[in-house]
């Protein structure tokens, strides 16, 4: 383009014009679907414009083009790229002085490859916008699985002992205004040594809903092995777990754990963290004898968070209870 042959007023009315144009299309970008719409057609004008003054507007209709792609369906996008395309033919054959193939060719070309490249971004929106409404629905989904989890676990914790405080009482009670005194004082002693127990089981439930991390849940069942002169090995190899991943496998440590603690006269559990390229491997064994141990909601749970995670989680019992989980790697 030889500057020389405008003068400073064409010179400052181009400048003008890409400075609108470069306004509008800031605009643009923060209007979706219809609103765009009058964007696009104030764009089209000011480029049709243009062209009376420089031939280097035939490179803005591509960047309306994109917008035809990106802002509307389908079928509307193309109506509205026709519609550009005949902007383009009156630009090049009426507006500007000189018909010439290389306004309008690179015009053409420029507007479709721009409008395809608009579809696919729409696409790619709408993709992630499905995308992370299936995760919210998977995390509503989780925490409504939680909630029913803790209500089991909270039902089998409390009713049985409750029942229990209430019929030692009432016995109590009865005991009193019969006059055997010293029956009545054993039934409230193992009133209040329930009631210690049930506090005791509360607390520690609350305490396992603070999550904490895999390594540190192990470590804190080592310690209260150890302190019931249990042996315990330990053999924890690096693995790639993602927060969930670690959570649930927190869970599993916890859960066997309290199964040793409390149904189990094991003298030695063995803990081991390994992956095999393909998956993460969690294994929980024990001497125990007590092979007569039926899985509650606990052990369910967690089985059915695993299976969330595409894992697996098998107990068996072979010389004591052996936990395997496994995992996919962490992604």
């Amino acid at each position: 383009m030889n500057w020389k042959s405008f003068s400073v007023v064409e010179v400052l009315l181009q400048l003008l014009c890409y400075l609108i144009f470069i306004l509008l299309y800031g605009i643009a970008l923060y209007r979706r679907g219809e609103q765009v719409l009058s964007v696009l057609l104030l764009m089209t004008l000011l480029c049709l414009a243009g062209s009376y003054l420089t031939y280097g507007t035939h490179s803005l209709y591509g960047f309306i083009a994109y917008f035809c792609g990106f802002s509307f369906n389908r079928s509307k996008g193309i109506a509205l790229l026709l519609m550009l395309m005949v902007a383009i033919a009156v630009s090049a054959f009426v507006v500007v002085p000189i018909p010439s193939y290389y306004y309008w060719g690179p015009a053409f070309i420029l507007s479709i490859g721009l409008f395809s490249f608009g579809m696919m971004e729409q696409r790619e929106r709408i993709f992630r916008q499905k995308e992370a409404q299936s995760q919210q629905q998977l995390e509503q989904l989780a925490a409504i699985a939680e909630r029913e989890r803790i209500a089991r676990d909270l039902h089998d914790m409390l009713g049985h002992s409750l029942s229990s405080i209430a019929l030692k009482a009432e016995l109590a009670s009865k005991l009193m205004v019969a006059g055997q005194n010293q029956r009545a004082v054993n039934e409230s002693v193992q009133v209040a040594e329930l009631a210690r127990a049930l506090l005791s089981d509360v607390r520690e439930a609350v305490t396992g809903l603070k999550r904490k991390g895999l390594v540190a849940e192990i470590e804190q069942l080592q310690q209260l092995l150890q302190a019931q002169q249990v042996t315990v090995e330990l053999d924890l190899q690096p693995v790639t777990l993602n927060a969930k991943q670690e959570t649930t496998l927190a869970m599993v440590v916890k859960e066997a754990g309290t199964n040793i603690l409390r149904h189990s006269n094991a003298s030695k559990v063995a803990i081991r963290l390994f992956s095999d390229g393909d998956k993460n491997h969690l294994q929980i064994a024990d001497n125990g004898d007590d092979k007569q141990l039926t899985p509650g909601n606990g052990i369910q749970g967690i089985q059915a968070r695993i299976a969330a995670l595409n894992g697996a989680c098998e107990v068996r019992y072979d010389q004591g209870v052996v936990v395997n989980v496994h995992i996919p790697l962490s992604v």
